[in-house]
């Protein structure tokens, strides 16, 4: 059987994908389906995507990834499912996903943001203005199930479609374990990791980290903006890495998630607290949106909202080694019973197998 991925990043670049449906590929060849991945942007536009400016290549890119989809559309017509992640083009209407609806092809939509909402990223603030209202609600109406990964995000997709279901990010846990060489003597890190777009939620703490820097002796550390600063607070940033990003996470001690209380935040998944939780890194989160439905307040993390919480949570954790390490041993055991690949490999091809009857039964 032939399963389209219809995606816009590259494999492996974009965690709105490396966390939920790419690390599955292997779990669907299995199950007999034979996955072929199509994306828009490639890696040469990928590259200048986040960056700004660079309004000339990321033009040229947009054109290439518009031939592309042109090409794709007949392997898409002749597929026996396609799995559609945020969408297949990135502006204008769905004429894509209206001819496959047309020709009754069964479509699983992937979303793993609130992109209805008027945002767009420091980059690109032009795409706001080249979205199409209304796009995500068809899109979730054209569909045969749609997959979310926040329960706000399902109560809104239930309005549009019967079929939805709700997985979150993901982690592989046979990769992503906790680090057996960091050597504890060393100055507490408190951490972050992410992506440019995200990156600005991490300046939310800037007075509470450097409180800590000045009264604790913390390091701060940031993975996936190299170039985050904050004056008078010293950081080790660098960009995310496939490669090492295992490595980079693992010289961790405690993991921060930030987040502004907005409704965008509440179609976020949580995956960087899952991340941490997975590494068996005692994690702090905004107390807000999914964070509340993973963590339990001092049993596998802590929630913070305002400076006071948070300055009080991250003291409390830099000054009790144990106390670290008995909340990263329970997020560890939390990951492994509720948000690894293992545990919900099942779920995404029972997925597969519903969008796939609902055509053809």
């Amino acid at each position: 059987m032939k399963l389209l991925v219809l995606c816009p990043y590259p494999v492996d670049c974009a965690p709105s994908q490396r966390f939920k449906f790419e690390q599955y590929y292997a779990s669907w060849r299995g199950a007999g389906w034979d996955v072929d991945v199509r994306s828009f942007w490639d890696e040469a536009g990928w590259d200048v995507l986040y960056a700004r400016g660079s309004s000339w290549r990321k033009s040229v890119a947009l054109l290439r990834g518009l031939g592309r989809r042109i090409r794709d559309l007949r392997a898409a017509r002749e597929a026996d499912l396609v799995y559609l992640h945020l969408e297949a083009v990135p502006v204008g209407p769905p004429w894509i996903e209206r001819i496959l609806a047309r020709a009754r092809v069964p479509i699983v939509y992937d979303l793993d943001d609130l992109i209805q909402l008027p945002h767009s990223s420091r980059a690109n603030p032009f795409m706001r203005w080249l979205r199409r209202p209304g796009k995500v609600s068809e899109l979730m109406r054209i569909a045969d199930h749609v997959v979310v990964c926040t329960e706000y995000l399902a109560e809104i997709a239930r309005r549009e479609n019967a079929s939805v279901t709700n997985i979150s990010s993901t982690i592989d846990t046979d990769r992503y374990r906790p680090s057996q060489t960091r050597d504890r003597t060393e100055r507490v890190v408190v951490g972050w990791s992410g992506s440019h777009s995200t990156a600005p939620y991490l300046h939310l703490l800037d007075d509470v980290l450097r409180e800590l820097q000045r009264s604790e002796g913390i390091a701060v550390k940031v993975i996936g903006d190299a170039s985050f600063s904050v004056p008078g607070l010293e950081i080790d940033a660098r960009a995310w890495r496939s490669e090492s990003e295992v490595e980079d996470l693992g010289q961790i001690d405690i993991g921060v998630y930030p987040l502004p209380h907005e409704e965008w935040v509440l179609g976020k998944s949580g995956l960087k607290l899952l991340q941490y939780m997975g590494m068996g890194i005692p994690a702090v989160a905004e107390r807000v949106g999914a964070n509340t439905e993973i963590v339990e307040h001092g049993v596998n993390g802590l929630l913070a909202s305002g400076p006071d919480e948070w300055l009080a949570c991250l003291r409390s954790l830099v000054s009790d080694p144990e106390g670290r390490a008995r909340l990263g041993r329970a997020g560890r055991r939390t990951v492994e019973e509720r948000y690894s690949v293992e545990a919900t490999s099942s779920s995404y091809l029972a997925v597969l197998a519903d969008a796939f009857s609902s055509r053809t039964s």
